[in-house]
């Protein structure tokens, strides 16, 4: 509805202005005008239904506050709450509410103390618009007074979206805000996305600045209790919804967190059928406090990534990774077959003495990341030599020798003999090039699994065959599409591909000669005892068990715990709420613009939204501890047992930039200003007052 106002004739004690209305061109000409006596006659102009009347019942001052809220909020004005009258008894019997701007501008700010302050204003003007509530004798309360005039103008359609009432950040902005910063998304980004998805400013109900406080009200909520509360998250967990759920913790002598360990269920089931092959990856860091962030990543049976567990550190030290591989080993309770790491020293030294049979390789990934800053940028891109190494380095089927004259004639070619670093390379070279483990197993959490989901709902269909062979079909019910993809090339290259230069059989073994595709220069002989053919047909019973479809649901041994009842309230109230948006999105989808049938759903909401309000009586209220636990997940201890971990300076870390959020919680280079509410200098104001209820 459009925000308007009307002003009636001014009181006639004033000759210049008698029988007028308001008018700025008249104010010009008039400057003996009394304002105070033309701002008393500013009328809000609004729906009958949302205007309060004499005598008008309510069944508690909440509801009466909502009311006249919404009567302000529709008008172009803000209300607060006001003084109380009470009986012996104290129980309420008279409530003001009045409009924002009453009361005389205060000088509570002014102090004789010579201390810098922030430039503020003042709306107050005297305003003396009131809605007066009484005691009903049979319950309730009913309206005793009512003020309508104001002495000032109301806000604008666009300044609508700035008033205390049309700002408050409902449980689904304080959703979109907590869910995109965990999604790395800050709050001013957030706000703009929040903007595009409702379609403009005036509609998001808030301010970005609404969402940045937010946002710093849940970083200070947490404060001193990080440490303590991600260990208490993690044992509710355990008890809760997660009993297979592990983690290890230390502190030091001060008991500030120094490392910490994490694997769930799921991680831990997927580690017994595919933890063969685990990387340590050590390049990460935590934002906040520098530590080394570890996950620990493999690859399952539809050759994606899938994380078992993670690892936080203090330090990148030698005692450090042997406390994180000694926890790997409680946790997931056998070792793998090979750790892939990146060239840290610390990490290989502490593999050494807690895996000393693991086999340790170190990421290729790495390794190939680094050519560019070490060989020249342009000179990698334009030369051709990263594709001549290329195909030297990840050629999979040859020997190490024929790896060791491929690399040396490319660099002979190309007149790196001399570099330090791809000497180093070369010198480490059985750690990180495929030709030296080619027969061993070289195989972000949420989105991972729900990829993997996807996956295995694709595995119910079936591929297309490029052969009638028994082997590729059985190939199709044993393997994940993904892995029989992989397979078929390897069928294709043996029956379509390869050119069959002869074959002999001696004492039950055939040796068949084989010429490269690609290089025909190149022969293989294969030996094949025909004893052991049906190894090779009963693909059943010989293929690994990570690969298979269904692979942890038919190989893990592990069991998963019952839900208990209290998540599986919340778990239910999760379902409800997407089982309602999705309802809401059809009735949108449906209208398919249809101005009418729109109108109707908004009818229909507002009815509903109407009945929720009074039936639940629920006003808008501050934010609360209770409200931010919810949202988190996560319990404040009232005893500090375990303190936030200690700045870390690891190598890679750089002096991080400060957010405004962040300025604003630490206290160590603020200065003190005085509350209005306590009266006294402190880091807080008015708003985060400890003394303010």
């Amino acid at each position: 509805m459009e925000n308007t106002s009307r002003n009636t004739e001014v009181h006639s004690n004033s000759d210049a202005c008698s029988n007028t209305v308001f008018d700025h061109h008249r104010i010009d000409e008039n400057f003996d005008v009394d304002l105070r006596e033309l701002g008393k006659d500013w009328i809000p102009e609004c729906a009958e239904g949302l205007k309060p009347y004499i005598d008008q019942r309510f069944s508690d001052l909440d509801q009466a506050f909502i009311f006249y809220m919404e009567y302000g909020r529709s008008s172009g004005f803000d209300v607060r709450r006001s003084t109380e009258r009470s009986d012996k008894d104290g129980n309420t019997i008279e409530k003001y509410f009045v409009c924002s701007r009453s009361g005389r501008p205060d000088d509570k700010n002014v102090d004789r103390k010579p201390q810098k302050r922030r430039r503020t204003v003042s709306t107050k003007c005297e305003c003396h618009a009131d809605l007066v509530l009484a005691s009903h004798q049979l319950g309730g309360f009913y309206v005793k007074k009512f003020t309508e005039s104001h002495n000032h103008p109301f806000a604008g359609k666009g300044g609508m979206q700035f008033l205390r009432c049309s700002r408050s950040l409902t449980e689904f902005h304080r959703t979109f805000i907590f869910d995109a910063s965990k999604s790395n998304i800050g709050a001013s980004r957030a706000y703009t996305i929040f903007k595009s998805m409702i379609g403009s400013y005036e509609d998001v109900g808030a301010t970005v600045v609404d969402f940045k406080n937010f946002a710093r009200d849940i970083k200070q909520h947490i404060g001193k209790h990080d440490a303590d509360m991600i260990v208490q998250k993690f044992r509710d967990i355990q008890e809760s919804s997660d009993s297979s759920f592990r983690f290890e913790y230390r502190t030091d002598s001060e008991n500030h967190l120094t490392q910490l360990f994490w694997a769930d269920g799921e991680g831990r089931k997927n580690y017994e059928v595919f933890g063969d092959a685990v990387s340590f990856d050590a390049t990460y860091r935590t934002n906040k406090y520098g530590m080394v962030f570890i996950p620990l990543v493999g690859i399952h049976n539809h050759w994606k990534s899938v994380t078992f567990g993670a690892i936080l550190l203090e330090r990148e030290d030698n005692e450090n990774y042997i406390w994180a591989c000694e926890s790997f080993k409680k946790v997931f309770g056998k070792d793998p077959k090979c750790i892939i790491t990146d060239q840290d020293l610390a990490m290989k030294a502490a593999l050494q003495i807690s895996f000393p049979l693991v086999k340790h390789r170190l990421c290729m990934w790495h390794i190939m990341k680094k050519f560019p800053s070490k060989l020249g940028t342009v000179f990698c891109a334009e030369s051709g030599f990263m594709d001549k190494l290329g195909r030297v380095i990840w050629a999979d089927h040859i020997t190490p020798d024929e790896f060791e004259q491929g690399w040396i004639d490319v660099v002979d070619e190309f007149d790196l003999n001399e570099n330090v670093w791809l000497k180093e390379m070369f010198d480490m070279r059985s750690l990180w090039i495929p030709a030296y483990f080619n027969d061993e197993p070289m195989s972000a959490i949420e989105k991972q699994r729900n990829n993997a989901k996807k996956l295995t709902h694709y595995d119910d269909f079936t591929p297309k065959t490029i052969t009638d062979r028994e082997i590729e079909k059985d190939a199709i019910r044993l393997y994940t599409r993904d892995l029989f993809y992989k397979v078929q090339e390897e069928i294709r290259a043996g029956c379509m591909d390869i050119v069959l230069l002869g074959m002999t059989c001696l004492d039950n073994v055939k040796k068949i000669k084989i010429q490269e595709p690609g290089n025909r220069t190149r022969i293989f002989e294969v030996l094949l005892n025909l004893t052991w053919i049906h190894i090779l047909l009963n693909v059943r019973a010989n293929c690994s068990p990570g690969w298979l479809k269904n692979a942890v649901e038919r190989f893990s041994t592990l069991e998963l715990g019952e839900i208990s009842d209290r998540d599986a309230k919340n778990l239910s109230r999760r379902v409800q709420t997407q089982d309602c948006w999705f309802e809401f999105q059809g009735c949108l989808s449906d209208a398919s613009g249809n101005a009418d049938v729109l109108e109707y759903i908004k009818n229909g909401l507002c009815s509903m939204r109407k009945h929720i309000t009074i039936t639940m009586k629920k006003p808008r209220t501050r934010l609360n501890s209770e409200q931010i636990e919810e949202l988190i997940d996560s319990r404040v201890v009232n005893e500090i047992t375990i303190q936030n971990p200690n700045k870390s300076n690891n190598k890679g870390s750089r002096k991080r930039i400060i957010s405004g959020a962040e300025k604003s919680i630490g206290c160590n280079k603020r200065k003190m200003r005085k509350c209005a509410t306590c009266q006294e200098y402190a880091y807080h104001d008015s708003r985060t007052c400890p003394e303010k209820n």
